[in-house]
């Protein structure tokens, strides 16, 4: 599998960024070998691009899931990962929103990431630099969520691997088992109004297709019976403030 995609950056990078994954694309995938080895199961940290390399006869029997997060949890609790692992820019700055706003690299690896992710825009290539904000990026992104049989939402795992089964035809009165989520999920979330304020303000592209995201969410839960509400987004995980509101503005 293609290794661990780098993002781009406002300021551009190497010509030779990713390279190796661009070449899987072209010579594995794009030629469907990566599909006649037996392959059951593809998952990847890239953008659009790994999807768009797949030919058209293993789209048409392909099932895509894409999984989102609130946009300002996530960037909490990618913070802290990066913080566990030692990264030196994590842990040279005051804090989370220090990070992802203002280091050029806490920038680029954050910023209304899913939004670039699908769009096509996230993995660097030919040293192009970044777009992190603007319209068409944020139009294609949210046409491409069609594109996908089950949008699903980190906060609600077992309800999405549920519409999974659902969506293959196989039984859905027992949930699934072994899934180990992370419970970081929930343990790392903004703490503070201010922090979730700047956060959603700074992603807020994120945050509107997520909102979307959640609508067909809760479409998908229709189908299981099921209430689509996001307890994450809402407010009700672990780590928030008492008392505090939900500050995201979806309207935007």
């Amino acid at each position: 599998m293609p290794y661990q995609c780098q993002p781009s950056s406002a300021n551009g990078g190497s010509s030779t960024c990713n390279q190796k994954n661009y070449g899987y694309y072209d010579s594995t995938i794009a030629t469907g070998s990566h599909f006649r080895k037996g392959c059951k199961l593809t998952s990847s940290h890239h953008d659009f691009r790994i999807i768009d390399a797949i030919p058209e006869e293993q789209r048409k029997t392909t099932l895509l899931i894409v999984n989102l997060r609130d946009p300002a949890s996530r960037a909490v609790s990618h913070y802290h990962m990066l913080k566990r692992h030692g990264d030196p820019g994590a842990l040279n700055t005051s804090g989370v929103v220090e990070y992802f706003t203002t280091d050029p690299l806490g920038v680029s690896i954050s910023r209304n990431r899913m939004t670039r992710v699908l769009a096509g825009e996230f993995c660097c290539k030919d040293g192009a630099p970044a777009h992190y904000t603007g319209a068409a990026m944020y139009k294609r992104a949210l046409a491409r969520l069609d594109d996908f049989c089950v949008v699903g939402l980190t906060s609600r795992v077992q309800d999405t691997m549920l519409y999974v089964l659902h969506t293959l035809g196989l039984p859905t009165d027992k949930p699934p088992k072994n899934l180990h989520y992370h419970n970081n999920a929930k343990k790392y979330q903004p703490t503070e109004p201010e922090v979730l304020k700047q956060l959603s303000n700074f992603n807020a592209l994120d945050v509107d297709l997520y909102a979307a995201a959640r609508v067909r969410f809760t479409e998908q839960m229709s189908a299981l019976g099921k209430a689509g509400d996001d307890n994450e987004a809402a407010g009700g995980g672990e780590g928030i403030a008492e008392g505090s509101e939900k500050v995201i503005d979806t309207s935007r």
